[in-house]
């Protein structure tokens, strides 16, 4: 597994993607339906902070509980499940957020030049973007198997390569 590209999020990064993907659920509701959507979604990661708070209460106080246990599991979730912190860094952002997108209507965008290109050309785009990554998957394939692959695509974990009838996808 070749790990340059991937990112560690810290907790403030994860809270505010977290933060942004509701904020686009919002947008993806009917006006008509987003002031309950947000509420829905503000109580439930609520009451799964407190939930999991607990949880993590209990785990402490339990006669099984080591400093191991601790140190590894219970103090990390506990630093990033911080209330105050998602306050301030979630609730009182989407609160903030809102008033611009609660009558927010997108305005109708023509994508008949969108739909003319084709998926060749736009799989040479993407492969020009990621070359960097791409040429390090090619190497750690031929590394490993012998062969140089062909590019196929390029998803979240991995590269895919193709060898002969093979598809390989090197993280």
């Amino acid at each position: 597994h070749d790990n340059r590209f991937d990112k560690v999020s810290d907790f403030a990064s994860i809270r505010k993607s977290i933060v942004q993907e509701v904020i686009v659920g919002i947008l993806c509701r009917d006006i008509a339906w987003r002031v309950k959507y947000k509420r829905e979604r503000i109580l439930g990661l609520k009451c799964l902070l407190y939930r999991t708070r607990g949880i993590l209460q209990a785990l402490r106080t339990s006669p099984y509980c080591q400093d191991g246990l601790i140190r590894c599991i219970i103090a990390p979730l506990e630093d990033l499940l911080n209330v105050s912190s998602w306050e301030s860094e979630f609730f009182s952002e989407i609160e903030l957020c809102f008033d611009e997108v609660k009558e927010f209507t997108p305005k109708p965008a023509d994508l008949s030049l969108v739909a003319s290109i084709s998926p060749s050309y736009l799989t040479k785009i993407q492969e020009e973007f990621h070359k960097d990554r791409i040429i390090q998957a090619k190497f750690v394939l031929s590394q490993n198997i012998g062969y140089n692959g062909t590019y196929v695509g390029l998803g979240s974990e991995g590269v895919s390569l193709r060898v002969d009838g093979n598809i390989f996808k090197v993280f």
